[in-house]
């Protein structure tokens, strides 16, 4: 049977850097995960019961596709069905374990000692009474050589993972020193505002005045926003309405027309959302003809969605506070903070009419000069800690209903998550890291975890628990 044609995926950006030519071209040193082909069936793996193919394929489907570890055997089955590869899958203990190794071989691969590293930290929770402080870093070298300076979850690599049952600054600081000894002191840190977190970094800063602290620009923005809307008299009726209106319409033919469902935390970060569905709804109002398009009646769509007209000049005004916040944004991800950053952005954020505008922009613009004030002649540095919310959120999804059982040897796959991302470091995690190394490390860091106490609890109480058969004669 003739092999099927596989689609030719890109190099990573890191692939691209390392090599100034694509995987295909480089050979399998340098294959992503994404072409994984039939010849790496074939290859062993010491101490391994399946191939390389199996395991690369395995995590290919996890890291790339989001395929839920207990699905992958079944997506790998009918893949190889179709292509009519004769290969057995693993199940999900197994995935799982492979994740996890990849995820401990990337904390623990040595990193190189040098003076540019920029850090990203931030805490992620589970229920428990355990929180991780996640630091992931890329040095300003590297930066600057990649196309885009907007990182991707490829470009950073994960210096330091530290479960803890208690946080405070001298915790944190005592976590960034054990950092430091991997990379050496850093150039700078990016964070939020974070109570723990910022007390930590500035007494790591105290014993390392070369160090700078940069505020991340999406935690600047949803502050001064959050600020100004609490100011305004109209943002809570607002909100409310739209919240009244959404139960109102969610079971009826007008579900089509309900705003999007607000989020409980960081809810001034996605402001956004909320805006942009009422600026369409708005313009939806003036257009009987588009509101028959979608077949329903403009008489009933105004008896209900009519209350928004009367917030038309407010929707407005924050539709142009959010475009200045949108440009800041942007200007900082793609360029970064430098002493000429003020002098850039104020080019290009032109001056708002409303007065709620107008201060927004003032107060960016001087929290960029500040920021810029503190780097170096020529330098430029990170100003935005996006990648690591994103990276945290992936392992929030990989985590899914287990997020309920509290802070487990999961917590490992964000490892797995960032870095080099291709079948030759698959093939060196699972030479160099054992299912024994994944064990201590869970063993040493994350002891008694939410589940492994409910499951001692449930044996303690089987001794106790009579079980009666089930007698059809009393029914």
């Amino acid at each position: 049977m003739d092999t099927p044609k596989r689609k030719q995926h890109s190099p990573t950006r890191r692939q691209k850097t390392a090599c100034g030519e694509s995987s295909a071209a480089r050979g399998p040193e340098v294959r992503d995960l994404t072409v994984v082909g039939p010849q790496d069936l074939d290859i062993p793996l010491a101490r391994h019961h399946y191939s390389l193919g199996v395991v690369a394929g395995s995590l290919a489907l996890v890291l790339h596709a989001g395929t839920p570890l207990r699905r992958v055997a079944e997506v790998l089955a009918i893949s190889w069905s179709w292509a009519g590869v004769d290969a057995a899958a693993a199940s999900y203990y197994s995935v799982r374990l492979w994740l996890l190794r990849l995820g401990l071989y990337q904390l623990n691969r040595p990193k190189e000692h040098a003076d540019d590293w920029m850090w990203i930290v931030d805490h992620t929770l589970q229920i428990g009474d355990r929180k991780c402080l996640v630091v992931v870093g890329i040095r300003q070298s590297a930066w600057e050589q990649l196309e885009s300076r907007v990182l991707q979850h490829e470009d950073v690599d994960l210096i330091d993972l530290q479960p803890v049952t208690e946080s405070n600054g001298k915790v944190v600081y005592r976590q960034l020193q054990a950092a430091a000894a991997k990379t050496g002191v850093p150039r700078a840190v990016i964070s939020d505002k974070g109570s723990d977190l910022h007390c930590g970094i500035d007494l790591f800063r105290h014993k390392y005045p070369a160090t700078i602290w940069l505020y991340d620009i999406k935690h600047k923005t949803a502050c001064l926003l959050k600020h100004a809307l609490e100011r305004d008299a109209s943002w809570r009726p607002f909100v409310e309405q739209a919240h009244r209106f959404k139960q109102q319409v969610s079971l009826t033919a007008l579900a089509g027309l309900a705003p999007p469902q607000q989020r409980s935390k960081a809810r001034y970060m996605n402001v956004d959302v909320l805006t942009d569905w009422a600026d369409k709804h708005l313009k939806l109002l003036d257009s009987r003809k588009a509101i028959r398009a979608a077949g329903l009646k403009p008489a009933e769509v105004e008896a209900k969605l009519g209350w928004l007209r009367k917030f038309a000049p407010q929707i407005r005004r924050w539709g142009e506070m959010l475009a200045v916040i949108e440009a800041a944004e942007h200007y900082v991800r793609h360029e970064g903070i430098h002493s000429q950053a003020v002098v850039e952005l104020a080019a290009v954020l032109t001056q708002p009419t409303t007065p709620a505008a107008r201060r927004l922009r003032k107060q960016l613009l001087e929290f960029l000069e500040e920021a810029g004030k503190q780097t170096r002649e020529g330098e430029r540095v990170l100003g935005s800690s996006e990648v690591l919310e994103s990276i945290i959120g992936k392992f929030k999804y990989m985590a899914g209903e287990r997020g309920q059982h509290g802070m487990t040897g999961m917590v490992l796959s964000i490892g797995a998550f960032v870095g080099s991302q291709v079948v030759a470091t698959v093939q060196t995690a699972m030479n160099e890291t054992t299912n024994h190394d994944v064990w201590e490390w869970c063993r040493s860091h994350l002891g008694s975890t939410v589940q492994s106490i409910r499951r001692r609890i449930t044996r303690a109480l089987q001794p106790e628990q009579i079980r009666q058969p089930l007698s059809l004669d009393n029914s």
